[in-house]
């Protein structure tokens, strides 16, 4: 245990939060793609690697350096478009990992509440996902990738009835549309009731497996309603769904 002993002290207690803050960051920044999966596994290597220490098992020590090698090469040859996608993600933000700035999202969100507005007086049914933190990779390559600027004419064009892409969900991501007609997964919740149709039921759905915030407008009646952790808020006024938008988005930036 003399490893414990001589190591486990202030300065590697400080370093040891550093790097889980640090792993944190990423995981949150591949949670949604098949590349979790391969970190969780790096993670479980690690960790191995430090009791083997710490128990003075060190063949096997030498073992996991070994593998962990091979395992990277893999990482690197398996996930080369996930990977060149998040370096390209990562270059597109400000430093330590800052969203657009808070003009720049409040814009954004004006261009949503004036299409959400225009949808709700002509009764268009609309589903529009808000990205805050947890990658949403596998979702939006189920549905065509815009990756579009966002503005109140787009999404009206989009959820046209009609159009190629009015069926489905949109995720936008800060200030662009990154993709339409997606498929969201449909809530099981029987709290929700039987008067909510498939658009509604998608919207929590999509809130409950993430924490993106869902806009959505119904087509029967132009209720507007916007669902946030598996919760839905109905019938708001487009003022109303600004202001909770931005108090929503405020904290992811």
């Amino acid at each position: 245990m003399e490893f414990f002993e001589q190591f486990l002290n202030w300065r590697t207690i400080a370093e040891i939060l550093i790097l889980w803050l640090v792993i944190y960051q990423i995981f949150l920044f591949l949670k949604g793609t098949k590349a979790v999966y391969l970190l969780r596994g790096v993670i479980i290597l690690i960790v191995s690697f430090f009791v083997f220490q710490g128990l003075r098992l060190f063949v096997l020590s030498k073992l996991l350096t070994y593998l962990f090698a091979f395992f990277l090469i893999f990482v690197v040859v398996v996930l080369q478009p996930e990977i060149r996608e998040g370096l390209i993600r990562l270059g597109r933000r400000h430093i330590f990992f800052f969203e657009p700035k808070r003009e720049e999202i409040e814009k954004a969100l004006k261009e949503i509440v004036s299409a959400v507005s225009i949808f709700s007086r002509k009764r268009t049914g609309a589903l529009i996902a808000i990205k805050r933190e947890i990658g949403l990779k596998n979702y939006m390559e189920s549905g065509a990738i815009l990756n579009a600027d966002l503005t109140s004419e787009l999404l009206q064009n989009i959820f046209y009835p009609g159009a190629p892409l009015h069926d489905g969900g949109v995720i936008v991501e800060g200030t662009r549309v990154i993709a339409a007609s997606c498929l969201f997964p449909l809530s099981d919740n029987p709290n929700l009731g039987k008067i909510l149709g498939m658009r509604h039921r998608a919207g929590v759905g999509f809130s409950e497996h993430s924490d993106a915030v869902v806009a959505i407008v119904s087509e029967e009646n132009g209720l507007i309603s916007l669902a946030i952790g598996g919760q839905l808020t109905q019938d708001l006024t487009p003022n109303e769904l600004f202001t909770i938008l931005k108090g929503q988005l405020s904290k992811s930036t």
